[in-house]
């Protein structure tokens, strides 16, 4: 897909979606989902957190209710940024921006987090490559996206689903992350439709 094609689909279509977010049978869904890959991250208090893709603001509200307060995230759609700032206090610092071109310094944070959206992103080098750039030494990159066993249902969701790009395997995953320098500390399987990979940079 064109690169600027699937930015503009994907702006369209999280805009849309912004006005319904967390009430639907779908985003319902990536909820539960998102909570149960957070559950498995090591996070400490004292960590400095990138949400990439942090739509309304969901997961940043949990991680604050878990006693985290440096969270920070971002967004290509400015309506789910818009959402986010009404559901989340004001110290959470959120950016309309996108991940190929993160508005941060290198070496900020501790954990950046991304939650069933890197099958979205047009350049997935480039967005792991962003993703560890801003990661502090040690810090854990952690991404959880959707994966259905079955390619036939993969190729599906990729027609069916506006913006989508490629569901990503758990092998793809390493490559990716492999590639860009990180070292893989464990990959899983957080459901039947979804995994989860952690590295440290």
């Amino acid at each position: 897909m064109d690169k600027q094609k699937n930015y503009t689909e994907n702006i369209r279509y999280f805009n849309r979606w912004s006005h319904f977010y967390n009430k639907d049978p779908v985003s319902l869904w990536l909820l539960w989902t998102q909570r149960k890959a957070l559950r498995h991250i090591p996070f400490k208090s004292s960590d400095s957190v990138l949400d990439i893709g942090c739509g309304t603001g969901s997961g940043l509200r949990f991680l604050s209710q878990q006693g985290l307060s440096k969270l920070t995230g971002i967004d290509l759609s400015p309506e789910m940024i818009r959402h986010a700032h009404q559901n989340l206090h004001s110290s959470v610092l959120l950016k309309v921006a996108s991940v190929e071109e993160l508005p941060f310094l290198g070496n900020f944070f501790d954990v950046v987090i991304n939650t069933e959206a890197f099958h979205h992103f047009s350049e997935p080098k480039i967005a792991i490559k962003e993703m560890a750039r801003v990661l502090k030494k040690g810090g854990l990159l952690c991404i959880s996206d959707v994966h259905f066993f079955l390619k036939p249902i993969h190729w599906l969701f990729e027609k069916l689903e506006p913006g989508c790009v490629h569901i990503y395997s758990q092998r793809e995953f390493k490559d990716l992350f492999e590639k860009a320098g990180l070292t893989i500390i464990k990959q899983q399987r957080i459901n039947l439709f979804a995994t989860l990979t952690t590295a440290k940079k």
